[in-house]
């Protein structure tokens, strides 16, 4: 066998599932066990090297250099998620294993006839294995792979930092940043995934753990923050609402709705599903609601001018009434979204309001003129003119503005001063 092996592009050598090699005088052992027992869940190797007698030197630290007896071997086993060293003896195999992200350096030496790679931790250990092969390819690796560890850790490590920094925002619902910051988190962590899985099958399953995790709660800061936008455009809607912003609340409401659908689609346990389905059922019912109110308002307006007995107050709620009308008949009917109703009723409608509401403000002026026209309070009598004036006026504009062809505006003659009215024709 080779004394170094790219395990990748060769046969799997049978040390990996024997102990025993066939040598002159029968079997010899190599190791206790297998090579391949020494492998973990789904790791992979990729270069093997050996040596019968250097074994394992610890050229700096307090640990002990490793020496294989008799004649067992030392192997040097590099991985897609480590560096292990086995080294044969009679009492049992002894293991050394460095974890990638634990290797801080590597190199590599070569003599005449041999060649020593040379690995440096975090714990300031330094291992040294020697064999007659050329270990240059072993050390490209190692170093390439130990590389790829601590940028793939020093990005999960900003993954957290951005993850806290959402959960910061969301607080304050923040929610522009936070969308910022969750952005920032999942693409640190698809990088992250992207290096390891580059090593090979099994390098990924190591901290398949930490990136679920990891993911689990990018998860739910996403989740949150469509809830949380979801919530804001639906007040938002209901202050248009209120405000008979009718167009500006429906479309807030689709854009709840939406955001509340985008938030079941991530997965994630909180906010729990059951919650935000409720949410999303009551903004439309909500909107459903909101598509008749333009023309519920304005009959409920004009109800309340039907009921009403005093001319004056009557006229008023004619005034509320025509303005809810006109809001209705000014929605605008080319979108999708239909508001309750169509512009021909409403613009009758629209029509039907104006002459009650020009025969009110007549009515309330003639009541203006009648109580005026008693010569005992000059100065009463001067307040009603004004306001039967006012009354008068406004009859014409609305008849000369929507119903010129159903109520004459001429026929109103405004009082001009205390001491005509009395002689004014409504």
């Amino acid at each position: 066998m080779e004394t170094v092996i790219d395990v990748r592009s060769s046969d799997r050598p049978e040390i990996f599932d024997r102990a025993n090699t066939d040598g002159l005088f029968g079997r010899t052992r190599r190791l206790q066990q297998p090579l391949g027992q020494y492998l973990e869940g789904t790791e992979m190797p990729r270069y093997l090297a050996y040596n019968g007698r250097s074994g394992v030197g610890a050229t700096q630290g307090n640990n002990e250099s490793l020496t294989p007896a008799g004649d067992y071997r030392a192997y040097l086993l590099a991985t897609t998620v480590r560096v292990v060293f086995v080294v044969g003896d009679d009492d049992g195999d002894r293991t050394i294993s460095l974890p990638y992200e634990d290797i801080v350096a590597v190199d590599c030496t070569s003599g005449l006839r041999t060649s020593t790679l040379e690995l440096a931790t975090v714990d300031e250990d330094r291992w040294a294995f020697e064999c007659k092969g050329d270990l240059t390819p072993v050390r490209e690796y190692v170093d390439e792979a130990t590389q790829v560890w601590t940028r793939t850790l020093t990005e999960l490590d900003r993954v957290e930092s951005q993850i806290e920094a959402a959960v910061s925002a969301l607080e304050t619902t923040d929610l522009d940043t936070a969308a910022t910051h969750i952005t920032t988190a999942q693409e640190a962590l698809d990088n992250g995934r992207k290096r390891v899985e580059a090593l090979g099958e099994g390098a990924r399953a190591t901290i398949d753990g930490r990136l679920q995790s990891t993911q689990a709660r990018i998860d739910t800061c996403q989740r949150r923050r469509h809830v949380n936008a979801g919530d804001e455009h639906r007040d938002t809607a209901r202050r248009a609402w209120e405000n008979r912003a009718y167009e500006r609340a429906a479309d807030a409401y689709a854009r709840a709705k939406a955001e509340y659908k985008r938030a079941l689609t991530v997965t994630a346990s909180e906010p729990p599903a059951e919650v935000i389905t409720d949410a999303r059922n009551a903004v439309e019912a909500e909107y459903t609601e909101l598509l008749s109110a333009p023309v519920d308002a304005a009959q409920v307006a004009a109800s309340a001018a039907r009921a009403a007995t005093d001319p004056a107050a009557r006229a008023r709620h004619w005034e509320d009434a025509l303005d809810r009308y006109r809001t209705a008949y000014e929605l605008d009917w080319g979108r999708d979204r239909r508001f309750d109703g169509d512009r021909a009723s409403l613009r009758q409608a629209l029509a039907d309001t104006a002459v009650e509401l020009v025969d009110a403000h007549r009515e309330a002026g003639r009541e203006e003129l009648g109580e005026g026209s008693d010569g005992s309070n000059r100065e009463g009598s001067g307040t009603a003119c004004d306001s039967a004036t006012a009354h008068f006026e406004r009859a014409r504009e609305v008849a000369t503005e929507l119903v010129p062809d159903r109520r004459d505006p001429t026929t109103d003659a405004p009082a001009t001063t205390a001491k005509q009215g009395a002689g004014i024709e409504p």
